[in-house]
């Protein structure tokens, strides 16, 4: 294996192929730790190079024998501040140059070397783009273009479907399995898991979030620290804050959001609704409209919903609370005392109708009006 020397090389170009020879200098009493060894020295601020580049580089070295070698970007591009360089030939021969002599400074070493017998070697970059530098904004979103380009190649490579690889963002660090559909505009940021066979329509946004296998999510829809197992089903336009995990089977619909949520398995909640703070238990049918009031101006409290139990559309759980299992929760309830299991609860006003009044109404304004 070789050291590679990463120094802050950032900035304009010419300030970055100046910067190599003082950073080198300054890094000799640590480099030197390594004798005799060939060690690559490479500026940070190129985001594009690769691996393979710098293998070739090294390759190159070797080969001619060289004690120093240059890396160039070809054409008019000139050098790229990148070098590989023999510890015990060139260390001994920077003593006695000034690191203010920025670039000049390893012309000087190239004729010490030189005039000691050794040779000094040039390779040009089989890939330009590796050597990009990044000066600004729109050096970054070309790098950021290449850089999207190569990870959705690579994902196609092993099985990846993309419907428009140039909209689809999958950050470096993400991963995708195989047979799965990955639509237009479409974002997956951080370390995030998409497992494989599952489905990723338009503008959904993944962040940091874990996702098995046989998933679908459908339009729109935003995650965050979030867990989607198996064979589930989300969106359209579903929100998912951190710390929530939908287990197998389950089902989550449009206008549907969760925070710090453990929604069970096969359990639905199909539509507008909000749950944090919440342990769902499997099976669990919630109705449109329902909603935690997990906080009251101070502190966030728990709901608790057993197995099988159904939620009434408009239903209002008032935490702390809990729902018993098969428990039933009439639509419009608003729930401030626990359920037990297998019972029903009704918490609304009942329901009073004035038979005539709309007609009695009219008469009396008729009335005012020839007053």
């Amino acid at each position: 294996k070789t050291p590679v020397f990463l120094f802050a090389g950032e900035g304009r170009k010419e300030r970055r192929r100046a910067g190599v020879f003082p950073a080198l200098v300054m890094a000799r009493a640590v480099l030197e730790k390594y004798p005799d060894r060939d060690i690559l020295a490479v500026p940070a601020g190129l985001p594009l190079l690769r691996s393979q580049t710098l293998k070739a580089l090294l390759r190159v070295h070797a080969s001619k024998d060289c004690a120093l070698t240059f890396l160039s970007g070809g054409g008019e591009a000139g050098l790229t501040g990148i070098l590989a360089l023999r510890s015990a030939d060139a260390f001994p021969l920077l003593r006695g140059i000034s690191p203010s002599r920025g670039a000049a400074g390893f012309e000087a070493l190239a004729r010490r070397l030189t005039k000691a017998g050794k040779k000094v070697g040039f390779f040009e970059c089989p890939e330009p783009e590796d050597v990009l530098p990044v000066e600004n904004g729109e050096d970054l979103g070309r790098a950021a273009g290449l850089l999207r380009r190569r990870k959705n190649s690579s994902l196609a490579r092993k099985g990846v479907i993309f419907l428009d690889p140039a909209s689809a963002w999958v950050d470096w660090a993400a991963a995708i399995g195989p047979r799965t559909v990955v639509y237009p505009s479409v974002v997956v940021e951080g370390p995030s898991r998409v497992g494989a066979d599952s489905r990723i329509h338009p503008h959904v946004h993944i962040m940091n979030s874990q996702l098995g296998a046989r998933v679908k999510v459908l339009s729109s829809t935003v995650m965050e620290d979030t867990v989607l197992e198996d064979d589930t089903q989300v969106g359209p336009f579903s929100r998912f804050r951190p710390k929530t995990r939908i287990c197998a089977g389950a089902k989550v619909g449009n206008f549907v959001e969760m925070k710090n949520t453990v929604f069970g398995p096969r359990s639905k909640a199909q539509h507008l609704s909000y749950l944090g703070d919440s342990q769902v238990e499997g099976d669990v049918n919630v109705g449109a409209g329902t909603i935690t009031c997990n906080y009251d101006g101070v502190a966030k409290s728990p709901t608790h919903i057993g197995a099988g139990a159904f939620i009434g559309s408009g239903t209002e759980l008032v935490a702390p609370v809990k729902i018993g299992r098969g428990a039933y929760i009439a639509a419009g309830s608003t729930i401030t005392k626990d359920v037990a299991a297998g019972g029903l609860a009704i918490a609304r006003a009942r329901q009073v109708e004035k038979p005539g009044w709309v007609l009695e109404r009219v008469r009396e304004r008729k009335k005012k009006n020839k007053g």
